[in-house]
């Protein structure tokens, strides 16, 4: 998502070469195009979960939880299988990842956008 962030804003200065572009707004633009990367993966999800059974997902989810379990020596692990074995827990994690992975892409997406609206803006004056 750094790089998305990065072309959204030199794709954007391409655009329009007159507009005197910040770090700031260089952020709210990486921001945006983090917040659309996001709805495109989100319906990639809902497309692919459509065709799916919510049982197949569930135990795919919990087989991968598994594996990363018998390896990881941390104690917290079996607590973590335990709450992915009930729909509530289930559903509860898969929500808490889809935030952190909005949260991720947005923050990301942001860097980018400012770190390429500062390099853009230091080329100008020279």
């Amino acid at each position: 998502m750094l790089p998305a962030g990065f072309l959204s804003v030199v794709l954007y200065r391409r655009r329009c070469p007159a507009t005197h572009l910040t770090a700031a707004m260089g952020a709210r633009l990486g921001a945006l195009t983090g917040g659309l990367g996001f709805g495109v993966l989100a319906a990639i999800l809902v497309l692919w979960t459509a065709f799916r059974s919510g049982k197949e997902i569930h135990d795919a989810f919990l087989n991968s939880v598994q594996q990363y379990a018998a390896h990881s020596s941390d104690p917290h692990m079996q607590q973590v299988l335990e709450l992915l074995n009930t729909p509530e827990g289930f559903t509860f994690i898969m929500i808490l990842s889809f935030i952190m992975t909005l949260v991720g892409f947005m923050i990301f997406s942001s860097l980018g956008g400012a770190i390429g609206a500062f390099l853009l803006q230091r080329k100008e004056r020279r």
